[in-house]
């Protein structure tokens, strides 16, 4: 059956046409074919080039095969050999090893026979330390294993079982003989020989109940010296002339006595009783320590009236019905209440940061010391936590901690208490030097809030830290904040008074008011504004270096402390929101009394001059006083009395408003006004001049302000309406004006027609 070829499939071979192109087509493939086989023909040289190299490398490759046979047989040789070799060398290893254990029996029998004799020799001739030597030789050996031993080798296991009892009987006696010998030593507080007998318990197996001698033998030498100096501390900060810290420097010396006792010992313990022995010892320690910090707190509570204290401060808080206490001191008048003198804590305080400061590195140092030690130890890790989490349980439940979390407590009363009295104080003595633009509170209230903080950052308490910042935010927020904003409510007095303080012009005019009362009242109240412009500024300072400082005295704080500590720390920050709002508040002020009513009469003349001038009118207007020109006079005038009794971020923000003011004012007037081409040039004209002059009078940017008066200027400067859409697409700037209010300018102008203002494409 005849098949079809697929390339003349589609044509029709019974027509000329279709049979041409049917040749066409296998012409075609047949070019293609041709050279397709000239390609392939070109690269027989190559094919048989790398056929000779594979014929080459498969005569190499059966040389290599061969060799890989042949290595791989003599690497199985040789494995077999060293299994033969390493099976004879554990035989040997094995055998060794038992001819050495058989060397340790045989040793042990002889050493047992030997220090069966010598113990009691040491005895007769009280050599302690060599009869603990051999006791100690004789507990480190395997009972069973020596009678087996004597059994294995003599057949008899008489004289081994008489050694050992010997011995047992001997460690019995050397055992009472060295707790007689150390009782007698401390009675006699012969220190050498105390120490001398120390050394023998861990010999005899004694190792806790050396321990606890010992210790308690240090801790009565602790206490007697603790008492002593309790005694003299009086007499010794007299002396020395610091009365004012004399319980902090005794609590000093009788921690830095409790760890130099740990310093001083550790060494001994670890090399006679072994590493890891420390917490034992430092839980001895503890109850020593917890006994005399509890006597010098209740000495310093006693001596520094601190119940007496703290009860006038609870009841002080108590008559004011609620937690702040500045409140109820100006409700007061501070006469109902005896009252507690802030001044009189002031050392005490210091005194309490520095007690608890003591404590914390006391705290430390144990801690440290006894990681340390264990680190040094044979114990696997979950033990060494074990240890440390005992240690950590022990200084969390010991009476020291207890004494340091009630001074804490009191420190925290006693630093509130300080910080608000304080401040208000600053506040009621504030005053203004002459010449200052801030008044005298603004430093006194940032030093004090300073002060208490970084005190509290002496405690060595992050909790205490925490606290005491939230105090201090809250007392800002709380006192000096709303004496600030108490000023600032009553407004700035001036000649031009709106309807809010219409109350204050009625009594000015009937005279109740003087003219020196209205002075003060402004100063009062532009010093007001400048204190919480500045306080902005001190707040991000304190922020700032009090976290680098905390941080800085707590290095190693956990990312969950690190969270309170900026959670408070933003806290203060907040403060700083508040002073820029209380700020804005009182710029407001200023605005509605000293502002509003001198600018607007001002600005409002401009609709009193006739903006569709001719030639000769223009030659005129511009011959006298403008318009603008008075109302620059006017306004540089207002400028200048607040120029130099504002902070430079007030009298800019001032100049902000005069700006916000102008603008809108000037752009209500000139919608109320018509113009021709020689009025929008002389506006143009005015507008640039005011823009100048108030870029000039701040170093802030004001044109943004300026930017809709500029384009509406701009649009009645045109000299036809047609100039509009070039301005319109090309300017730079983004436009403030939308379509409909620059129809609404142009239809100011007079000589414009409202048929070709409102065919404008906008």
């Amino acid at each position: 059956m005849f098949k079809m070829n697929p390339l003349t499939a589609d044509c029709d071979i019974s027509t000329q046409e279709g049979i041409d192109e049917a040749c066409r087509r296998i012409s075609t493939k047949e070019k293609e074919i041709d050279t397709r086989l000239e390609d392939i023909l070109s690269q027989q040289c190559q094919l048989e080039g790398k056929m000779r190299n594979i014929g080459h490398a498969l005569s190499s490759l059966s040389l290599v095969s061969d060799k890989s046979r042949k290595l791989s047989d003599m690497i199985g040789h040789t494995a077999q050999l060293a299994e033969n070799v390493s099976a004879k060398v554990r035989r040997l290893d094995e055998a060794r090893s038992r001819v050495s254990e058989c060397q340790q029996r045989v040793h042990d029998l002889i050493d047992l026979q030997l220090c069966s004799q010598g113990v009691i020799t040491a005895i007769k001739e009280e050599d302690f330390e060599k009869g603990a030597a051999h006791v100690n030789r004789f507990l480190a050996m395997d009972k069973n294993l020596l009678q087996k031993t004597a059994d294995d080798v003599s057949g008899s296991i008489t004289s081994v079982s008489k050694a050992v009892s010997t011995l047992e009987q001997a460690a019995t006696q050397i055992r009472q003989v060295v707790n007689q010998k150390f009782d007698e030593a401390v009675r006699k507080d012969d220190m050498a020989s105390v120490e001398r007998f120390f050394k023998i318990f861990p010999l005899l197996g004694m190792h806790d109940q050396g321990l606890e001698k010992f210790m308690i033998y240090i801790c009565s030498k602790l206490q007697a010296k603790a008492q002593k100096e309790l005694r003299s501390s009086m007499d010794i900060a007299k002396a020395e002339k610091r009365t004012t810290v004399a319980y902090s420097d005794t609590l000093t010396v009788q921690l830095e006595n409790i760890a130099r006792v740990v310093e001083v010992n550790q060494a001994i313990i670890e090399n006679c009783y072994g590493a890891g022995r420390l917490v034992q010892v430092v839980k001895i320690l503890q109850r020593e320590c917890d006994d005399e910090v509890v006597k010098l707190v209740q000495e310093f509570n006693r001596n520094r009236q601190i119940g007496r204290r703290v009860s006038q401060i609870n009841d002080y808080i108590k008559n004011a019905g609620n937690t702040t206490m500045g409140h109820y001191r100006k409700a007061s008048g501070g006469g109902s209440v005896d009252k507690l003198n802030a001044k009189d804590i002031d050392a005490l305080i210091g005194e309490i940061t520095i007690i608890h400061s003591r404590a914390e590195l006391y705290v430390k140092f144990i801690k440290r010391r006894c990681a340390n030690d264990l680190e040094k130890s044979s114990l696997d890790p979950t033990q060494r936590q074990a240890k440390l989490d005992e240690l950590n349980e022990l200084i969390q439940k010991s009476r020291l901690n207890t004494q340091m979390q009630e001074l804490l407590g009191t420190y925290l009363l006693f630093e509130r208490y300080f910080m608000e009295e304080s401040v208000l104080k600053a506040i009621a003595l504030d005053n203004l030097e002459q010449g200052q633009q801030c008044s005298s509170m603004l430093d006194d209230v940032f030093f004090i809030i300073r002060k208490c903080i970084r005190r509290s950052n002496g405690t060595q308490s992050l909790d205490g830290v925490c606290a005491v910042i939230n105090n201090a935010a809250s007392c800002l927020e709380q006192d000096f904040l709303n004496a600030l904003k108490s000023t600032l409510k009553a407004g700035y007095p001036s000649g031009y008074m709106d309807l809010a303080q219409s109350a204050f012009q009625s009594s000015l005019q009937q005279g109740r008011l003087q003219t020196s009362d209205v002075d003060q009242s402004r100063t009062k109240f532009i010093t007001a504004l400048n204190n919480a412009d500045m306080s902005t500024e001190f707040i991000e300072t304190l922020w700032s270096m009090m976290a680098d400082e905390i941080k800085m005295n707590f290095p190693s704080m956990t990312s969950r402390e690190k969270e309170k500590l900026d959670s408070c720390l933003s806290g203060l920050k907040s403060v700083g929101d508040s002073l820029k709002a209380l700020v804005d508040y009182g710029m407001q002020q200023l605005r509605a009394s000293a502002i509003k009513p001198r600018l607007h009469p001002w600005v409002d003349q401009f609709i009193t001059h006739n903006h569709n001038m001719t030639e000769e009118e223009l030659a005129n207007y511009e011959a006298g006083e403008t318009f603008i020109q008075f109302l620059i006079v006017q306004i540089d005038g207002l400028l200048t009395n607040f120029r130099t009794s504002l902070t430079p971020r007030n009298y800019d923000a001032l100049v902000s408003i005069v700006t916000s003011e102008i603008t809108t004012r000037l752009e209500r007037a000139i919608k109320k006004s018509t113009f021709n081409r020689l009025g929008g040039l002389v506006l143009d004209q005015e507008v640039r001049a005011l823009s100048s002059f108030l870029t000039g009078a701040t170093s802030w940017s004001v044109r943004d302000k300026l930017a809709k008066l500029i384009q509406m200027a701009t649009i009645l400067n045109l000299e036809s309406v047609s100039e509009l859409p070039e301005y319109w697409d090309s300017s730079s700037a983004t436009w403030r004006l939308t379509p409909t209010e620059v129809r609404t300018i142009l239809a100011l102008r007079i000589d414009f027609r409202m048929e070709d203002i409102k065919k404008l494409k906008l």
